[in-house]
């Protein structure tokens, strides 16, 4: 196998990943009620590019982790890889649902929130963001929770297959679990539950350097 096939899968859960990390570092806080939240989205020039580019960076970091799988297949680590596949690809899905949702409702509720003479039109933006961002928030607690659980998987499964070094399964392990934990403790509009995908988003960037520094040591 060439160099350049070897280096697919790390590659794209590398940029996946960093991706991730960029749109998470510009992300605008959104704090307060429902009014100013959507004052804050208005007035955000990159809002949709944010999150456009959480959501390429998914189907990227999801390509990369088969590559993870792939390279346990047949070993003694394949079992737990391939269910934190499962288990990644759900939470990828459940997250697409907090993204997609302010990428294109939330944007489409803040600009008319914001054009709107106050009255009905902006109370009716209001209305309807309130309602609606609850279950949002709900699909990301559950995402970061899932993606812990995988992360956890991935740790196990590299602790036992022995491809990588331990102290990366170990990490993964250990990141996995205070995923879950920031997810089951704190509710889902916190920042706290929202740290829950930090850890593994970071842990997936190690694993993608180490890979990436094998297949380019074997070639």
């Amino acid at each position: 196998m060439t160099v350049a096939r070897r280096i697919v899968f790390p590659l794209c859960l590398l940029i996946g990943a960093l991706l991730t990390i960029v749109s998470g570092t510009l992300h605008p806080d959104l704090a307060g009620d429902g009014a100013a939240q959507l004052t804050t989205i208005a007035q955000s020039e990159m809002w949709r590019a944010i999150h456009w580019g959480f959501l390429f960076s998914f189907p990227l970091a999801l390509t990369g982790l088969v590559g993870l799988a792939r390279a346990h297949a047949g070993g003694a680590g394949e079992s737990p890889v391939r269910a934190g596949l499962i288990v990644g690809t759900f939470a990828y899905a459940a997250w697409m649902v907090i993204v997609a949702f302010m990428a294109g409702a939330g944007w489409a509720l803040a600009r008319s929130f914001a054009i709107a003479d106050p009255g009905m039109t902006a109370t009716r933006a209001v209305f309807a963001f309130d309602m609606l961002h609850p279950f949002a928030l709900a699909a990301q607690r559950v995402a970061g929770f899932a993606l812990g659980v995988a992360t956890c998987l991935f740790g196990w499964g590299v602790l036992d297959g022995k491809v990588l070094p331990r102290w990366l399964g170990t990490a993964g392990v250990a990141a996995g679990g205070i995923a879950m934990g920031l997810a089951l403790i704190f509710r889902e509009d916190t920042k706290a539950d929202q740290a829950a995908f930090v850890l593994p988003v970071f842990w997936q960037v190690l694993v993608s350097t180490v890979m990436l520094r094998g297949a380019m040591t074997r070639g």
